[in-house]
């Protein structure tokens, strides 16, 4: 058994050692190296690289296999029947998924469909959109910020059915185009709103994205999505149309890493890779097409449901990815590291699942959005519903946003901790109407002790949601908090002092540390029980 043994250990640890060799060489933040030398030793490493993986039985499949050849259920007759002789209007027709959906709405026996697209207007506030009709598509080139376009569109073709999924799709280039990404997704979604609700829409389906499920995030991109999902989750309580969404992951059949990898593989002469250990998970074409689709089946009136695919798989480390392609293509580029990216910084939160039952975590739902789970009978759609907010706090962020993205004078990098800003106050909403047991779960599985002392969780990087988390706690622990939360006075000791690493915290360590003097008096001495904390 021993030489077994050694044998799985070595490759690891030559993979490492050859990572940081990389690394060592071109350190993560230079430019893209061109010197002959340089290039030369960057190959003889990427090989020596690629035989790591090999020896671990890495490279000789496409990583993203399962991926292709997964399906989910399509409820054909009853989507069929809910298509029948109506109207359907598609945002981001002209897009991977848009325009995919658009076939098969004609072919599911819909009466008509309208596919509304900016990819071919000449400027976003042009007062009339362009019209393209053809067999059953009708084709409007225009800009779903333009309110009067889009009215003209709807009061033309009145639409019975609508799929929303115009927005920006690059996160990377959503932190240099932050005007164009919030406006797109706040004044777009504001605008299918108002109008879906002014022509009488029977149902709206809306497209967004997994790392919305984040509790916070300064990232444009992730950050524009979670304020539409309110502002659908509202409209579902004022409105009278059914609304509904689905949160997507890494579409394959749209992949910009891998059309990026392509690229530089058909050039080369390096192949830049953002970092190591950097995982996605993904789905595919036909998934994305049937979440769409059977969310008009399954929505309901009252309350904003929201679907993904139940079974994504394992994540997949975008390097062995890499490398496969490069494998593949017969050619000898060389990789480094560039280091990451703005869009794609943030580290993960551990905090994001429930540990409770580890076989039935969900990547794309959060803790607190864990309770509303169900599955569809067929199984492969997961069914959920986000966590309660305030509307007040929503309105008063959304119509702050609307008028910064109006400005012209106020520079766009002003615009993005505004945007944070309104993901902190909304996720404090979130915080106050969760159980503190739910709250004092997620500080400890996203800091856990053991993780944070081998190094494996940087605290100082995670502290915009630590920070959320331990001012939503204070004046509400006791020592049935830490019971139901299954955190022993050890445990919560230790998270405390994980926390007091953190300034701006004090008046709140100094809380939880009277909690848990408290709580050990009281386990001394049961008739301390209701005596309140005091700090």
């Amino acid at each position: 058994m021993k030489p077994e043994a050694d044998a799985a250990v070595v490759p690891v640890t030559r993979k490492a050692e050859v990572i940081k060799r990389i690394q060592e060489l071109v350190p993560p933040g230079s430019p893209e190296p061109h010197e002959t030398e340089v290039l030369a030793k960057l190959r003889t490493l990427t090989v020596e690289l690629i035989e790591a993986y090999k020896a671990e039985g890495q490279l000789e499949d496409d990583p993203f296999a399962d991926v292709r050849d997964r399906t989910i259920h399509l409820y054909r007759s009853e989507v069929s029947e809910q298509l029948k002789g109506k109207v359907a209007l598609v945002t981001g027709g002209e897009g991977c998924v848009g325009s995919d959906l658009v076939e098969k709405l004609v072919e599911l026996g819909v009466k008509h469909v309208i596919s509304v697209d900016n990819a071919r207007c000449g400027y976003s506030s042009e007062l009339k959109p362009i019209g393209e009709k053809k067999e059953s598509v009708t084709r409007y080139a225009a800009d779903v910020r333009n309110y009067n376009a889009l009215n003209s569109i709807f009061d033309a073709e009145k639409p019975e059915l609508v799929f929303h999924l115009a927005a920006q799709r690059q996160p990377g280039l959503a932190e240099k185009k932050v005007r164009e990404t919030i406006s797109t997704s706040l004044l777009g979604t504001e605008n299918i709103i108002k109008l879906c609700e002014k022509y009488g829409v029977q149902q709206c389906v809306f497209s967004s994205t997994g790392k919305a499920s984040r509790y916070f995030t300064a990232e444009v991109y992730a950050a524009s999505k979670k304020i539409a999902e309110w502002q659908f989750a509202q409209a579902v309580q004022q409105g009278k149309v059914t609304y509904s969404m689905v949160r997507f992951t890494h579409t394959l059949d749209n992949s910009l890493v891998s059309l990026q990898i392509d690229e530089k593989i058909k050039g080369g002469p390096v192949i830049n890779v953002h970092a190591p250990h950097r995982y996605l998970t993904a789905q595919n074409l036909s998934e994305a097409r049937h979440l769409l689709l059977n969310a008009l089946i399954f929505s309901q009136p009252d309350k904003l449901k929201f679907f993904t695919v139940t079974n994504l798989g394992w994540p997949t480390e975008t390097l062995e990815m890499i490398l496969y392609k490069i494998v593949q293509s017969g050619k000898e580029w060389p990789i480094y590291f560039q280091g990451l990216q703005p869009g794609y910084e943030e580290p993960f939160f551990l905090g994001q699942f429930d540990y409770a039952n580890p076989t039935d975590i969900h990547l794309l739902i959060n803790t607190l959005e864990d309770p509303y789970r169900s599955k569809d009978p067929s199984g492969d759609t997961i069914v959920a519903e986000l966590a309660p907010f305030s509307t007040e706090v929503l309105d008063k962020h959304v119509a702050a946003l609307k008028a910064l993205v109006d400005d012209p004078d106020l520079p766009e990098e002003q615009l993005k901790p505004c945007l944070a800003e309104a993901i902190r106050e909304i996720t404090t909403s979130i915080c106050a109407k969760a159980s503190s047991q739910a709250l004092l779960k997620i500080l400890k599985w996203g800091i856990n002790p053991k993780r944070v002392k081998a190094g494996e969780i940087e605290v100082p990087k995670q502290r915009d949601i630590l920070e959320l988390l331990t001012k939503a706690l204070y004046g509400r622990l006791s020592q049935e908090t830490l019971s139901a939360s299954s955190v022993s006075t050890q445990e919560f000791d230790e998270l405390v002092e994980i926390l007091a690493t953190l300034p701006g915290l004090e008046k709140e360590v100094a809380y939880m540390r009277a909690v848990s003097r408290q709580v050990k008096a009281q386990s001394q001495n049961p008739v301390l029980e209701d005596i309140p904390i005091l700090v």
